[in-house]
């Protein structure tokens, strides 16, 4: 029977890869973001000839509507809380499920030591997860980012 670890190792080590793909990915598009704002406003800004012409389009509805549009994006707090929420409650139930297993798997000491290193691992990181979510969302409601109710 072959290792549980020869099993779970390279599925760890793709999911790592897939994540910090992932990450590479969104922060390049955030940076091309960032740049493609840049130079629209410096054009816009080369556009007029003063700096009151310039102030009166910016004042103007369509000037709100410029600026509102080229602000870079500000994650959500209930996105990020359920983002957290979501990877601890599938790493908790992963790492329970590694016991699970743990008990089914016939009595060879190297494969359970494999079964609870990663079971528990993903547990704590799980919970771990769930505490960073409920810290994120009694911070945001107590700085008003959620309702609104701001305790300054």
């Amino acid at each position: 029977m072959q290792g549980i670890t020869e099993v779970v190792g390279p599925i760890a080590v793709i999911a790592v890869l897939g994540w910090i793909i992932k990450i590479f990915v969104n922060h390049r598009r955030i940076l091309k973001l960032a740049t493609m704002q840049v130079d629209m406003q410096t054009h816009l800004i080369d556009k007029f000839d003063s700096a009151d012409e310039l102030r009166a389009y910016l004042e103007s509805d369509v000037g709100q509507t410029v600026l509102a549009t080229t602000t870079v994006e500000k994650p959500s707090p209930f996105g990020r809380i359920l983002g957290s929420i979501q990877a601890g409650v599938i790493l908790t139930f992963g790492g329970l499920a590694l016991f699970l297993v743990r008990s089914l798997v016939p009595l060879d000491t190297s494969e359970h030591f494999g079964l609870v290193f990663l079971g528990s691992l993903a547990v704590a990181v799980g919970l771990g997860f769930l505490l960073s979510a409920a810290a994120a969302f009694w911070l945001s409601k107590s700085w008003g980012l959620i309702n609104g109710e701001s305790k300054s």
